[in-house]
């Protein structure tokens, strides 16, 4: 019998991780071997892989199947160490099957202190593979697809229940940063790596009346730039974003985003240390 995986990942809960570990059994693995050019492919438990591939293995949460084709809910994280030395540049996240295949391309720095992105994206109906690529500054790029399917209704439409967060409307509200980490413990630890969330009411669609997405997002922490998100059409209307930041000293948290129409938006939220 196959071992149950130990993977770790910091921001999930011991029952969540387990859960998500179990639903990553059986996708299909891809990993540039060290010293070779060429890639291989991995099937089966994650626990049987060597400690290097465990270290490199992105870790994709969606649901394997939904009724809402508006809003899916992609989680990309890695217990992958983010030092100057050793550390994750790029997740790159694709689904082959939609017209728009690109669900965003995210770098990172050791800044960010760990590997970790969460927000919503547009599916098209039917089934379809998500394809997740980390790229390691030290030992390449490594992959890993996983399933999902979005159900369709009689009428053979993609089903939205819940409703779609958007009808009408190309309204666009300043953005707000929530820290999860504050609000449950009252404070911020110096060298704690938090999970800021970003919410925005915004549009993001093509369409006859003309595109409008966002599609550029810079996280800047005391003065530095910590990461930056490349976002497309695929990302959902009114969109929550998470991501990962090392709180290493106080100072003022600033996320910067753009749109495909030059608009610029910003918000700002200080991080001190109690």
């Amino acid at each position: 019998m196959a071992r149950r995986s130990i993977f770790r990942a910091r921001s999930l809960s011991r029952r969540d991780f387990f859960g998500l570990a179990s639903s990553v059994a059986g996708l299909c693995i891809s990993g540039a071997r060290p010293g070779s050019s060429g890639r291989r492919v991995l099937a089966g438990d994650p626990a049987l892989l060597s400690t290097l591939e465990r270290e490199h293995l992105p870790l994709l949460r969606i649901p394997a199947k939904t009724r809402n084709a508006h809003k899916v809910p992609i989680v990309v994280e890695m217990s992958h160490p983010m030092t100057p030395e050793h550390y994750v540049t790029t997740v790159e996240v694709v689904n082959e099957r939609d017209p728009s295949p690109s669900l965003g391309t995210f770098r990172f720095t050791p800044g960010s202190g760990a590997v970790y992105v969460g927000y919503q994206a547009r599916m098209d109906d039917g089934d379809s593979e998500v394809t997740v690529t980390a790229e390691c500054n030290r030992h390449g790029a490594w992959a890993i697809r996983r399933r999902i399917t979005i159900a369709e209704d009689s009428e053979g439409c993609a089903a939205t229940a819940p409703p779609r967060a958007r009808t009408a409307g190309d309204d666009i509200h300043p953005p707000e940063i929530r820290i999860p980490e504050l609000i449950e413990h009252g404070r911020i630890r110096r060298g704690e790596v938090i999970h800021p969330q970003l919410k925005m009411r915004h549009p993001n669609r093509t369409g006859r009346s003309g595109p409008i997405h966002l599609n550029e997002l810079e996280v800047w922490f005391a003065g530095q730039r910590v990461s930056r998100f490349e976002l497309t059409p695929a990302l959902s209307d009114d969109p929550l974003i998470s991501f990962a930041l090392l709180a290493s000293r106080e100072g003022v948290l600033e996320v910067r985003l753009a749109n495909n129409r030059g608009q610029r938006f910003e918000a700002a939220h200080e991080i001190g240390f109690s």
